[in-house]
C-alpha cells in the first residue's frame, strides 16, 4: 500500500540557477534589442497601438512646447488624440504625417486648434464625411431611356 501512496505524490526537485550560463541566449537578446530599436521605423499605419500612443504623446509634448500650452491643455489634447485613435480616425497615413527617419509625427491633418475668449486653447479633430457621389446617367440607362424602348 505504501507504494501506491508514493505513486500519487509529486516529487519536487530543487532547481539551482545560480550556475547557469545565459551567454547562449545572447543572439536572441541581440535580435530582440534590434527589433526594439527598429520598432518605430515602420510606416504609421503599420505601428502597433502602444507605439502609436507613444508617438502621439511625444507629439503633444512637442506641440505644447512650441505653442506654450498649459498642462491642462496638453492633457485635453492627449485625451482627444487617444479617443480619435480608438475611433480609428487617426489610422490612415493620409491623416497623420509620420517621419520614419526621425521617428516622430510631423503633422496631424484633421487637428484644429481654437482659442476661446478666455484665452484657453481647445482642440478638435475634424471628421471627414463620406460624401456620396452620383454617376451621370448614360443615354442608354433607365433614366435616359433603355435601348429597347428606343427601337
Amino acid at each position: 500500500m505504501s507504494a501506491q501512496s508514493n505513486r500519487n505524490k509529486t516529487l519536487r526537485r530543487s532547481t539551482d540557477l545560480s550556475g547557469v550560463d545565459y551567454s547562449q541566449n545572447s543572439s536572441l537578446e541581440m535580435m530582440l534589442h534590434n527589433e526594439a530599436g527598429n520598432a518605430y521605423k515602420k510606416p504609421w499605419h503599420r505601428l502597433e497601438r502602444g507605439l502609436r500612443l507613444n508617438r502621439l504623446r511625444l507629439f503633444a509634448e512637442n506641440f505644447a512646447r512650441v505653442r506654450g500650452l498649459k498642462p491642462t491643455e496638453v492633457t485635453a489634447l492627449l485625451q482627444l488624440l487617444t479617443k480619435s485613435l480608438d475611433k480609428k480616425a487617426l489610422n490612415s497615413k493620409m491623416t497623420v504625417i509620420y517621419d520614419m527617419e526621425k521617428e516622430e509625427i510631423t503633422e496631424i491633418k484633421p487637428l484644429v486648434m481654437h482659442q476661446n475668449s478666455a484665452g484657453e486653447c481647445l482642440f478638435q479633430i475634424l471628421e471627414r464625411r463620406n460624401a456620396v457621389t452620383f454617376r451621370k446617367a448614360r443615354p442608354g440607362s433607365a433614366e435616359g431611356g433603355s435601348k429597347t424602348e428606343e427601337q
